[in-house]
């Protein structure tokens, strides 16, 4: 019996020890970092990893950056993006699998977005993975409630989880009482509460963008660009000359062959109440004119009825007179039809496409501008992005700007 028993201290031990090697490589790489920051927050966390990565790296830093939202991908020193394939569902293990690849010896720079929505997993990344003396939570939204919280104090009070101790949280939530829950949560930490503000200057820069911008996105890179005292210069033009995630809405015009133009605005990643309505505005707002027809189309999944349901309330409630027709896409498309004219809608404004073949990006993409003569036609995409039907009309979409390359320029 004193022989098993000796193998399997040995064992035991010698276990132990290559975790105890592998944590002191891990603390190691992190302690070479001179700027750590771990993006966390309901929208625009990809954009906004992108864009603190890009002020970096123009700014001189040897920066690497992660992304986990619509595209994952890692984000090289030299803005090269490589993405990540996973053969089974995101796991924050993979954290430590990206940081051993790619923050070798040269990397003095990490942007890392925060791939946890469950509270205890957004503190394992914080305090036990990244351990960023720097957070960014760029807004608090209804969204995840069965994860966070049903109000926006507790989304708030959850996504606060990834605060670091005695750290900087900066954010661009500037809601009176959601700020004083992050600033409560913050004093729990030690850690000090900045919020961006609005400025001239962040309101002159969204305008440089060639994607649709919030503005508050803006004001949290400027601010995170003050904290870390990068060359102001630089590193606003490399947030700038960031690439845009794919999820993020951007608007292509396009020649319809009936006269006017088309514009597609693909707002299918924005997924909560309160930023649908942003972009929507701003985007009518800023670059169509009054005689453009808005068409929104609407794209479900079997899998998200609640989603459906918040989007139905949407357009019945808050964008109600601010649209020509409604096109229904994918799933649901007969209870999504009955909920809106349930709640006011005129029948005459909605189509369906179920008779149409989800992969013909042509003749679905007729259905939303079909009957408006010469008139320009701005399609809003909605709801869902992983679907068959939208995955068909934008290679329908990107094959109409190859063949007219005078638009291939987007949001101009």
């Amino acid at each position: 019996m004193i022989v098993p028993l000796s193998l399997a201290g040995l064992a035991t031990l010698g276990s132990m020890g290559f975790f105890a090697r592998k944590e002191r490589r891990h603390t190691d790489l992190l302690a070479h970092l001179d700027y750590n920051v771990h993006v966390n927050g309901i929208r625009g966390k990809s954009t906004v990893t992108r864009m603190i990565g890009g002020a970096l790296r123009g700014a001189g830093v040897p920066t690497i950056s992660k992304t986990t939202g619509t595209y994952a991908c890692v984000i090289d020193t030299e803005a090269d993006e490589h993405p990540i394939r996973r053969t089974g569902p995101a796991n924050i293990a993979e954290q430590y699998e990206f940081l051993r690849q790619w923050a070798d010896a040269h990397v003095t720079g990490l942007v890392v977005e925060c791939m946890a929505v469950k509270p205890k997993y957004q503190n394992i990344c914080q305090h036990h993975i990244l351990r960023s003396p720097v957070c960014v939570i760029t807004n608090v939204r209804l969204d995840h409630q069965d994860e966070m919280g049903d109000s926006l104090e507790e989304i708030a009070a959850s996504l606060c989880n990834t605060v670091p101790q005695d750290g900087v949280v900066i954010t661009g939530e500037r809601k009176p009482e959601i700020v004083e829950v992050m600033r409560a949560e913050a004093e729990k930490r030690n850690a000090t509460l900045i919020v961006a503000e609005r400025t001239e200057e962040s309101e002159q820069l969204v305008e440089r963008f060639n994607y649709h911008q919030f503005e508050e996105n803006v004001a949290v890179g400027l601010a995170v660009i003050d904290y870390l005292n990068l060359n102001r210069e630089a590193a606003i033009a490399g947030m700038i000359a960031a690439e845009p995630d794919p999820g993020t809405t951007t608007v292509t015009r396009l020649e319809r062959k009936e006269g006017g133009n088309l514009f597609w605005a693909p707002m299918f990643a924005v997924n909560d109440w309160e930023s649908t309505t942003k972009v929507y505005r701003s985007l009518s707002e800023k670059k169509l004119d009054n005689q453009c027809r808005r068409v929104n189309a609407l794209n479900n999944r079997a899998d998200r009825t609640d989603r459906a349901t918040m989007f139905v309330n949407v357009v019945a409630q808050d964008l109600l007179g601010e649209f020509d027709r409604i096109v229904l896409y994918g799933d649901l498309q007969d209870a999504v039809h009955k909920a809106l004219i349930n709640k006011g809608v005129d029948d005459s404004l909605i189509c369906t496409t179920m008779d149409v073949d989800d992969e013909d990006g042509t003749a679905l993409l007729d259905c939303a501008t079909a009957g408006f003569g010469q008139d320009s036609v701005a399609v809003f995409g909605m709801v869902n992005i992983h679907t068959t039907a939208v995955s068909a009309m934008r290679r329908h979409v990107t094959s109409l700007v190859d063949s007219q390359a005078q638009y291939q320029a987007v949001y101009k």
